[in-house]
């Protein structure tokens, strides 16, 4: 699961009587997928089971990843998105036990 920092609540508990435009926000604003996954020495491929986008579902996501120290970095390869070649990176650090 991958969501935004700083977003809103629902105006209203039934998210299911929420305005349109309320759920569009929360929607676009995180994201979820589920599955198995292979993992290789350079990278991880997610086989995605289930998913907040639906276009997701029964494809595969191959991520990056890097072991540095006590941090996992998944990383997308790199793709041209409005002209711009970019990567998303998510980073997993390990909380000391004794935190």
């Amino acid at each position: 699961m991958i969501s935004y920092g700083g977003r809103k609540p629902l105006s209203v508990s039934d998210w299911s009587l929420a305005a349109a435009e309320e759920k569009a926000e929360a929607f676009s604003t995180f994201a979820a997928y589920a599955g198995r996954y292979t993992l290789t020495e350079d990278r991880v491929i997610h086989h995605v089971e289930i998913s907040s986008l639906q276009n997701w579902v029964n494809t595969d996501l191959v991520r990056l990843i890097k072991f540095q120290g006590d941090r996992i970095i998944l990383a997308t390869p790199p793709a041209s998105i409005d002209g711009k070649v970019q990567t998303w990176e998510l980073v997993w650090e390990r909380v000391p036990a004794n935190s």
